[in-house]
């Protein structure tokens, strides 16, 4: 995870077990002495989450309760802590005076700061939030199934793999919420779309070719997904 090298992850385990559960965000903060960048990471990726809800069973109060559960209502509590004394180290002091009332993240938030801090979503997958966002007539790999050899279709998704190897052609590999579409771009459409194929997410209209049980779409037309903030770098595979 981003900003967690083993030094941090130690020291927030040795502190856990030396003193037991941390009671609340400002007790880790305290007991663990880690830097702010640390602690913002950890809670947009949701490791305080648990300790979170304890706090909204805890509460009598409907508006504090909903308040204890936001992500984003304790990324506004580490910077109170740490920016009263301007430094790397929080200080126990009292800072629910300054606290606000903060809208919950909504899905699309909690995705985007997991794939910054983590490279993944662990809860879905992105292309489940990003699809009802699209044109209609966007297939999904599962969609794909019943498509028959030489129909022209339409996918997107994530760039999990782009080989290019001794063969002329560049072979894709996009996922989304249901599995994995295999593409391949020929040398023309490469030369055109050399630039898009490095989006870390696409949109690619092609020719279905199934050949000896396997299935390819033959890209034809590429495009990249509309701006989104957060999505994670494609990743590449060389051979």
């Amino acid at each position: 995870m981003l900003g967690m090298g083993d030094t941090v992850a130690f020291q927030t385990v040795e502190a856990r077990e030396k003193g037991g559960p941390f009671k609340n965000l400002a007790d880790a903060m305290e007991r663990t002495g880690l830097r702010r960048k640390a602690f913002e990471n950890l809670v947009t990726a949701g490791a305080f989450d648990l300790l979170r809800a304890d706090d909204v069973a805890k509460s009598s109060d409907s508006k504090t309760a909903k308040g204890n559960s936001s992500r984003r209502q304790m990324l506004w509590e580490i910077g109170l802590r740490y920016k009263a004394f301007n430094t790397q180290q929080p200080l126990p002091m009292p800072v629910e005076q300054d606290m606000v009332q903060l809208p919950e993240q909504s899905d699309w938030e909690t995705m985007g700061g997991e794939y910054r801090v983590m490279g993944l979503y662990p809860d879905g997958h992105l292309m489940a939030l990003v699809r009802p966002h699209l044109k209609q007539g966007i297939l999904s790999s599962r969609d794909l199934e019943v498509r028959d050899d030489s129909d022209i279709v339409t996918v997107a998704g994530l760039v999990i793999r782009r080989q290019r190897p001794l063969a002329k052609a560049v072979f894709l590999t996009l996922e989304d919420e249901y599995g994995h579409i295999p593409l391949v771009v020929w040398p023309t459409e490469f030369a055109k779309y050399r630039q898009l194929i490095k989006e870390p997410m696409l949109i690619i209209r092609g020719e279905v070719s199934r050949r000896d049980g396997t299935m390819n779409i033959v890209a034809k037309h590429i495009e990249p997904m509309p701006s989104m903030d957060n999505l994670p770098k494609s990743k590449n595979w060389h051979s």
